[in-house]
């Protein structure tokens, strides 16, 4: 019997047995006999009035089987009525004669909890059969005491006539119907089925089918309510027969409009989800509450190469994750999983052919109506690809690192040789000229006024020199002559060394809006270049420009030397040194030449650039 069915005929079954009293007090205030047998017939309720009518005493009744110890007490068709009353799981409300009593009973028997009561009270014989009006009065007493408990709407079918008599105002709280206690003509309720449903309904309906005594008739349909909307109900009743065939039915229907639709948005919810969790490329698991799984789907099997039936009633962890997964990343996951609270976290995994992955993992646990653990629920992204884009990156960052302190480390080596060299071979040999004439002049008064003058040439010359060097190596005073002046500074002490043009041109340059530290380096850039110009390009010009577009600080420096094929491997590291200051401003290096076309670095980094930097 379907949950719904046991409802409907449990508003009936109420009425004798309530929850408002104890049994056992209303058994023994009635008049009654009450007798409560189980399912093996045997006796578990004898009350008081049952010993007077029968003369047999509770004690001597209890726990034997009714049909095999008492059987005697009982006519046959006794037997038969209480046997149908159990198989049935209905109330019946019949009289019967005890000839052994020679009186006639009320007998009402009802089934409840796998038990079946049978209540009895002895009355005057009747001159003739019940009339039709008194049966329509018992049972409607019986159906009014039933309104108070349910909010069901009760009916009463006559098949043969087509009436239908709807019963103290269920129709008219729950529909909107102002009848009650009415007969109806069957074609006013038929009018009112959805058309949809109409046909399937009226088809439905036992007119003239053989059935089983006591069967019940129970559909679903739409039905249109006194406003004009329609109500989702539930019909279900007994279907009495008489000589065989069907005659009357006494049922409720019932409004489930509100859960049918909830069950419905719960369907195409799931619905939904499920198609989701089937075509989306994420890995879904879901596991009891125990962590154990109970489904996956193909996107997972693409991923991990495990089927359903290789993972259903195992734990995650028993055989996806890896050895070399951080262990605070385990600890954070479990400690989630074991307080029931949401999880994101990146973990490395392992295929079935033992092929390692990594999978970004988000669980939610479910939770059931009453706040317990249902389910787990996991989706999974197969982020391998940007794992290892990203070690990569890593990686070559690292070997960028160390390309760039090994340009800087043989940057350092080479001006270190260069001035070694220039004060060994050049400033030496100068040295050692002043100090041959000093000595020649010790020895000779004569050329005492030439190599005075001589010695005084050759020292002057490494003054100079010297002086040079010290600009060279030592950095200006950004804070008192600033960046645009140091430039300009440095194009004059090379343009009278050296034998080439070099013009400088600036614009929207607001000094302040760069760092000291920030100045240096962008000379440092300059003064970088011009050194590359002046030992490789045999230039003869070379244009320096510096301009704010866009936010950003562009350096442009382009020769008119010799250039090279950017195709070709540089060993160069002046150039490397000028990306490793722009990579520490987040900025971008370009570079332009072609062979007899002449060199173009452009240079481009955030601007302004003040604090820390």
């Amino acid at each position: 019997m379907t949950t719904t069915k046991k409802n409907a005929l449990t508003s009936a079954r109420n009425v004798i047995v309530t929850n408002s009293y104890h049994e056992e007090q209303i058994a023994e205030t009635y008049h009654n006999g009450f007798i409560t047998v189980n399912h093996s017939w045997q006796i578990v309720k004898w009350n008081k009035a049952a010993a007077l009518i029968t003369g047999h005493s509770v004690g001597a009744v209890m726990g034997k089987n009714l049909w095999k110890e008492m059987g005697k007490m009982f006519p046959l068709r006794f037997q038969k009525f209480f046997q149908k009353s159990f198989l049935d799981l209905e109330i019946l409300n019949t009289e019967k004669y005890w000839g052994i009593q020679g009186k006639w009973y009320d007998v009402i028997t009802y089934f409840d909890k796998d038990s079946l009561s049978i209540s009895f009270k002895s009355k005057l014989a009747p001159l003739h059969p019940l009339k039709p009006e008194r049966k329509l009065k018992i049972l409607n007493d019986l159906y009014k005491y039933v309104t108070e408990v349910t909010n069901d709407c009760l009916w009463e079918w006559d098949l043969k006539s087509h009436l239908l008599f709807w019963i103290d105002g269920g129709h008219k709280r729950v529909f909107g119907y102002p009848i009650e206690n009415v007969l109806l003509p069957q074609h006013f309720w038929e009018n009112r089925i959805h058309p949809d449903d109409r046909k399937r309904v009226l088809e439905s309906i036992p007119k003239n089918t053989l059935k089983n005594q006591g069967s019940i008739w129970e559909i679903y349909y739409k039905f249109r309510k006194a406003n004009g909307e329609y109500a989702h109900v539930h019909d279900s009743a007994h279907i009495i027969y008489e000589n065989g065939k069907p005659s009357r039915m006494i049922g409720a229907t019932q409004d489930i409009s509100s859960w049918k639709l909830s069950e419905l948005h719960l369907e195409e919810s799931e619905r939904k989800l499920s198609l989701i969790a089937r075509q989306t490329v994420n890995a879904v698991i879901i596991t009891d509450d125990q962590e154990k799984i109970i489904w996956v789907n193909d996107a997972f099997t693409n991923i991990t190469e495990f089927t359903l039936a290789d993972v259903i009633g195992r734990e995650t962890g028993s055989f996806l994750l890896g050895n070399e997964n951080n262990p605070l990343t385990i600890k954070y996951l479990r400690k989630r999983i074991k307080h029931d609270q949401p999880f994101n976290c990146d973990i490395v995994n392992y295929t079935k052919s033992g092929r390692r992955y990594w999978m970004q993992f988000q669980g939610q646990a479910l939770l059931n109506q009453h706040g317990s653990i249902e389910h787990y629920f996991a989706m999974g992204t197969d982020i391998t690809e940007k794992v290892l884009l990203e070690n990569k990156l890593i990686e070559e960052r690292l070997n960028r690192q160390k390309e760039i302190t090994q340009a800087i480390l043989s940057a350092q080596e080479t001006e270190r040789a260069d001035i070694g060299k220039e004060l060994h071979d050049n400033l030496n040999q100068i040295l050692g000229a002043a100090k041959l004439y000093i000595e020649m002049a010790k020895t000779d008064d004569s050329i005492l006024p030439m190599a005075l003058e001589k010695t005084s040439g050759y020292i002057s010359t490494v003054i100079e020199k010297i002086r040079q060097i010290s600009r060279v190596l030592a950095s200006p005073n950004m804070h008192t002559i600033g960046l645009l002046e140091s430039i300009h500074s440095l194009i004059e002490d090379l343009i009278t060394v050296y034998p080439i043009k070099i013009e400088f041109h600036q614009k929207n340059i607001t000094e302040k809006n760069l760092s000291e530290k920030a100045q240096l380096n962008i000379f440092r850039i300059v003064q970088e270049q011009l050194n590359n110009i002046l030992k490789h390009s045999k230039a003869t010009y070379a244009l320096i420009e510096l301009f704010v577009f866009r936010k950003k600080l562009h350096l442009k420096i382009k020769d008119n030397g010799k250039g090279h094929d950017v195709l070709l491997p540089t060993n160069g590291v002046g150039i490397r040194n000028i990306e490793s200051r722009v990579e520490f401003y987040h900025g971008a290096t370009e570079v332009i030449t072609t062979i007899g076309e002449g060199y173009e670095l452009n240079i481009a980094i955030p601007y302004p650039l003040i604090e820390g930097v």
